[in-house]
This record gives structure tokens, C-alpha cells and sequence, in this order.
């Protein structure tokens, strides 16, 4: 056991459209990946308590998977209208649940230290576990019910989890943090801000909120503005009717502003993203913590190949802690896990998983502050080996990672549309929905069928093994003809023998009225990746407003013309390299 006749806690919470059995196993080695020595099983083990629960809204359907242990569905779980709907892990709510849960088990189980509590969870229950995280006291179940104890959280592990909901789910490319234009912290809004100002409404993912929004339908009920729970968002913002968000955003879509004004359902969707579901935007919670002098340590997993949650979503939050603290205990590891497109391979997973095992057992018993490391692992592809064996790296910062830059300079422009130049098969070939929400283990990394209708333009041969690790961007000195619109950009290593693979994507929202200028240059960020260009590859850029079904398409026409773009991707080895675009 650990601690003596005391015995620490840790709550895990499921993904969406998952239930309470997600983090349940037979074996310490569960999945053999993702739940490999982090699952109620190890923990158990090891002298926690555990505690797993279907969050508000979902049914509880069993498990299917070998690993889990049998047990039965509960058709209605935890759906109980009006108030047990889907908040989309509102502070207000499912938040406080867990508080409320964990206390119950504190208060029936006097062995149980209420000074050990520790919170993981992926995907939906890594944002929780982020926002858990800068609540460092439970005092919520006190408040209500003074014979349950005050909980101290001590440690979380989110796993490819959000930390600005607004951005992740509609990325805008402005930039953040203090300067406003660091693409590292890019964010919806200012942390400080409680309505989530700051940027334009970004780029719908349109093919993740239709599979989310149908995966959410079909496991539970989606609140609609029938609670009855008193709570501070529906006092000053009124009912939140979430399939009404998806309307407003997927249905009707731009503009989001007129003449730089957003409509009442805009902002009631930009507050609720990030105020009221966001760790990024608990900006008074930080400080409380900052203030007192103790800081909830935390390990977050992120992927780089994951275009749900990208990598910025963990980078954001560990700059700000950083700023708050630079000795906040708050730890990354990087690699090619998470959402589509990731492989999961096992071997990747085991080295996080040990990481994070290492971290929650030097704090459990009372976190501290320390010098903390940024880790990341190389994406490797079975499908063209383009990019060698890979490697770890670590930096004390996301962007000590690179000590370099490699840039290639093309030498063409182009006009562009929103309708684009026909259909680009491209488009369907890198979506991250083919094949789950949680690419299969293996899965080869995406191909290209072949070159863009809109622009591609190829570097000349690599001289030298080249390793991208990290963001970068595009510069793209532009015209811009419409209201709002946005640019899109695939990043291809295209191999001796043909072979192309997919690297990183992003993506910049154009909006005249409020954020940008009619002409200028925009600095398109990337997702990142860490990868090995071979000597003798080329770089491929496609640059498009059509990235569909990924992307949302604008249903307001524009046109944008450009001078020759720069690509600029930070690399592992010192220096500066150019490369001339062909």
C-alpha cells in the first residue's frame, strides 16, 4: 500500500460517448496502450482507491472490450432530464459532480486520505482533468453538506485532452499569450477575459462535431435548456441549448460578426466554451493557487498527430502556468497518440504511461514545485519508413524543443476561393474521422492521392537529414476579397519514390470587419509534428479554403490572392536551412 494506513484516491474520467467501464481492466496491462499500467486495476494495486462514474447525460452500455472486466449495460445510466443532460464538462456541473462523488467515497471510507486525491482521463476526461486541476481545494460538497470532508487535489494526468474548448473545436489561428500573436499559446480569447474575447470564431472541424454530435445523441441526452439547476451561466447567459450551438455554428454558419458585433447565440457559445468549460480561462483559480503557494502538479499527454485536441492545447496551459510560477510542477509528453490521425503504437504509450506513473507518485503526497520537462517522441510510418526511427527529445519549453529553422522559400502565388478548384481527393484522404475518432493501433500514416486543384508547390531535395520538431507556419503576404473566409495548409514529405505522407495542417480565419485587414501578411500557425526528413526528400505545401470534410467550408464567398508563401518549420538541429520552392 502507499502511505502507510492511509490510501491516496484517484478519479478517472471517460471519454465522450464512453462510460464509467472505460478505465476499467482485468490486468494491470488492460489495452496494452493507452490503458497499459493506468487503469482501476494498477492503481488498486499500488494502494489507490478508484473511482470511476458515467458522467451526467451518457448511458451506460457495458463493456465490449476484452480487457474489462463483464458487466452489465444500465440502459439509462447517468440521463436524468432535466438535469442530468450533457453539459459539455461545465464547471457548474459535471465538475462539481466529481467533487461531490469523491467526497462520498472520502466520507465512507475513513482509510482514504482526503489530502491524496489525484484525476486522470482522456479525450472529454482529459479537459475535466484539466479543469480539475485549478480547483487545487474541493470545497464544493463541504459547502453543501458539511459532514463531507474538503478534498486536496494534488495531481492530474490529462491525456489528449483540451484546455481551450472554443479553439479546439474551431481553431482561428491568431496567436495568444501576452503578445497576442504567440503561436504556442494560441487561444478563442484572453485567459483573463470572462467572455472569452480576444479572436475571431475560429474554423469549424466540421467532420468531428458531426461525428461528436451524432455519438452524443445516440449514448445520452444533450442539455437543451431544460435544467432547472440554478448556476451562474444560465443566470447571465440563459439556457444553454447545446444542439442550438451546433446549429448556429455547422448550420448557419458566417459571418459570426456583422460589422465586428456577434450575435447573442455567438457569444453565449464563445463564453461557454471557454469560461465555463475551459482550464485555460480559470484565470482567478490560478492565481488562488499561485497565491497560496501550493500548485496542483500536472502531466499532460498530448499528441502531435491528433487533430482534435492538438498539441498547442497542452503547450497554452503549461505557458501560462509557467508565467504564473516558473517552478509550477506541470510536466508534457509529446508523441504520435490521441485522436485520429495518431498510430497509438503500444511502445509509445508504455514510455508516457511510466512517465506519468513516475510524476503521481513523487506528488501524491503533497505536490511541489520543481523544474519540469517538456518530452516528445517522433512519429515513425510503417507505410514509406520516410522518416527514419525517430527519437525523444526533451526541453524544458515547448519551444526549447528546436534549436533551428528550416524554410523553404517558394517562387509562386496564386488566386484562391472559397469554392476552390473542384474536389480535392486529398481532402477526404487526411480526414481524421476515417477509421474513429481514436485511430486503430498501426494505422498507417495518411497518403496523398495526389496534388492539390487549388496550390502545391514542392521544395528541392533535403541535403541533409532534416528533424522538424515543433509548430512553425506559413507567411503569406495576401489580398483578401470578402467579409470573412479562412486558408487552410497540408504539409507533405514526399519520398524519392513518390511516397507522400501527410506531416502537419492548419489553418488561419480571415475577418475583415474586426481582426484583420484586407491585405497584409498573415502568419498561418501549423499543428506541429515531430518527424525526420531523409536527405533527398521534398517538402510539399498545399494551400487551399476548401480542407472539406475536415473544415467547415465558408458559406460567404470570398477570394484571396498571394504572393509566394515561406514556409518555416523549427528543426532539432541548429541553424538555419533554406530550401527553394520548385
Amino acid at each position: 500500500t502507499t502511505g502507510g494506513t492511509k490510501h491516496p484516491l484517484i478519479l478517472f474520467f471517460h471519454g465522450f460517448g464512453n462510460n464509467k467501464h472505460e478505465w476499467e481492466a482485468t490486468t494491470d496491462a488492460g489495452d496494452g496502450a493507452d490503458k497499459y499500467h493506468w487503469n482501476n486495476h494498477w492503481f488498486a494495486t499500488h494502494g489507490y482507491y478508484v473511482l470511476t462514474y458515467t458522467a451526467r447525460g451518457f448511458r451506460d452500455d457495458g463493456t465490449t472490450d476484452a480487457s474489462q472486466p463483464n458487466t452489465p449495460a444500465d440502459p439509462s445510466g447517468s440521463v436524468d432530464v432535466p438535469n442530468g443532460t450533457l453539459h459539455l464538462k461545465s464547471r457548474e456541473f459535471e465538475i462539481r459532480d466529481s467533487q461531490w462523488l469523491a467526497a462520498l467515497t472520502a466520507a465512507a471510507y475513513p482509510n482514504l486520505d482526503p489530502s491524496q486525491v489525484a484525476v486522470s482521463g482522456g479525450s472529454y476526461g482529459g479537459g475535466e482533468s484539466w479543469l480539475q486541476a485549478s480547483q487545487a481545494k474541493w470545497t464544493f460538497p463541504h459547502e453543501q453538506d458539511s459532514t463531507l470532508p474538503v478534498l486536496d487535489l494534488q495531481v492530474a494526468v490529462p491525456k489528449y485532452p483540451w484546455t481551450d474548448l472554443g479553439y479546439a473545436l474551431a481553431p482561428n489561428g491568431h496567436g495568444g499569450g501576452p503578445s497576442g500573436a504567440d503561436r504556442y499559446e494560441s487561444s478563442q480569447g484572453r485567459p483573463d477575459s470572462d467572455t472569452g474575447d480576444g479572436n475571431p470564431v475560429g474554423v469549424a472541424k466540421l467532420s468531428f462535431i458531426t461525428g461528436l454530435s451524432a455519438l452524443g445523441a445516440s449514448k445520452g441526452v444533450f442539455e437543451a435548456g431544460t435544467t432547472t439547476t440554478p448556476s451562474q451561466e444560465t443566470t447571465e447567459d440563459g439556457p444553454q441549448d447545446i444542439p442550438a450551438w451546433q446549429a448556429r455554428t455547422l448550420g448557419a454558419g458566417e459571418p459570426y460578426d456583422v460589422n465586428g458585433a456577434e450575435d447573442p447565440t455567438v457569444k453565449q457559445i464563445r463564453r461557454g466554451l471557454t469560461e465555463f468549460r475551459s482550464a485555460y480561462y480559470q484565470d482567478q483559480q490560478w492565481a488562488a493557487q499561485a497565491a497560496s503557494g501550493r500548485h496542483v502538479a500536472v502531466f499532460s499527454i498530448q499528441g502531435w498527430t491528433d487533430d482534435l485536441f492538438e498539441a498547442v492545447e497542452s503547450f497554452r496551459q503549461f505557458k501560462y502556468l509557467k508565467r504564473l510560477d516558473p517552478s509550477w510542477p506541470v510536466a508534457l509528453w509529446l508523441g504520435d497518440v490521441g485522436h485520429s490521425r495518431a498510430q497509438n503504437l503500444p511502445d509509445q504509450w508504455h514510455r508516457a504511461n511510466n512517465q506519468a506513473w513516475q510524476f503521481v507518485q513523487s506528488q501524491i503526497n503533497g505536490s511541489h514545485d520543481q523544474s519540469t520537462t517538456v518530452t516528445s517522441e517522433a512519429t515513425t510510418c510503417a507505410n514509406g519508413g520516410s522518416n527514419g526511427n525517430g527519437g525523444e527529445a526533451t526541453a524544458q519549453t515547448p519551444e526549447g524543443l528546436s534549436k533551428g529553422a528550416l524554410k523553404v522559400n517558394f517562387t509562386r502565388g496564386d488566386t484562391l476561393t472559397s469554392t476552390g478548384r473542384g474536389l480535392d481527393p486529398n481532402g477526404q484522404a487526411t480526414d481524421p474521422t476515417f477509421g474513429g475518432l481514436i485511430t486503430p493501433v498501426g494505422q498507417p500514416c495518411r497518403t496523398s492521392p495526389g496534388p492539390s486543384p487549388d496550390y502545391t508547390a514542392t521544395s528541392t531535395p533535403l541535403p541533409s537529414a532534416t528533424t522538424y520538431i515543433g509548430l512553425g507556419d506559413v507567411t503569406v503576404p495576401y489580398t483578401f476579397t470578402g467579409v470573412t473566409g479562412h486558408l487552410d495548409a497540408r504539409v507533405w514529405d514526399v519520398a524519392p519514390d513518390g511516397t507522400t505522407l501527410l506531416v502537419t495542417r492548419g489553418t488561419y480565419r480571415i475577418d475583415t470587419p474586426a481582426y484583420d485587414g484586407s491585405a497584409g501578411t498573415l502568419h498561418l500557425p501549423l499543428f506541429g509534428n515531430h518527424w525526420r526528413l531523409a536527405p533527398g526528400h521534398r517538402i510539399r505545401l498545399d494551400l487551399t479554403q476548401n480542407d472539406a470534410p475536415y473544415l467547415r467550408t465558408s458559406n460567404v464567398p470570398s477570394s484571396i490572392q498571394f504572393a509566394p508563401p515561406t514556409l518555416t518549420l523549427p528543426t532539432r538541429e541548429a541553424g538555419s536551412t533554406a530550401l527553394a520552392g520548385t
